[in-house]
């Protein structure tokens, strides 16, 4: 949960993945999902909620005076959808290089250091 791990986080957000320095820094928060073959209105609603979970936690890394990042790790056949991929892919436009998504397929390639520490 977000509120155990980050400093006056006011909500109850589970996350999947926390990246830190060695000084306890956070530098990643990410989720991790299984798309099923989805469309429509879930399809709607995970990217929404995904949208506000990367607009809180860019705003309270801007707050506080973070590096944190936001990261997807999707994978599930939900994602060939082009609808679907590309309302993903606007995550990270709208980031401007503060989120990731990717599947187990991408991560090797585009989860770096570099950008973990860009």
């Amino acid at each position: 949960m977000l509120d155990k791990v980050l400093e006056n986080w006011q909500e109850k957000t589970p996350t999947d993945i926390l990246i830190s320095r060695l000084d306890g820094t956070p530098l990643v928060i990410g989720f991790a999902r299984y798309d099923s073959d989805r469309g429509g209105a879930q399809e709607d609603d995970r990217i929404a909620g995904n949208r506000e979970k990367v607009t809180h936690i860019l705003k309270y890394a801007d707050t506080y005076q973070l590096p944190l990042k936001v990261f997807f790790l999707n994978d599930g056949p939900g994602l060939t959808l082009g609808s679907m991929w590309n309302d993903y892919a606007s995550l990270e436009t709208d980031g401007k290089g503060r989120v990731m998504v990717c599947t187990l397929k991408m991560l090797d390639e585009r989860f770096t250091r570099d950008w973990l520490e860009s």
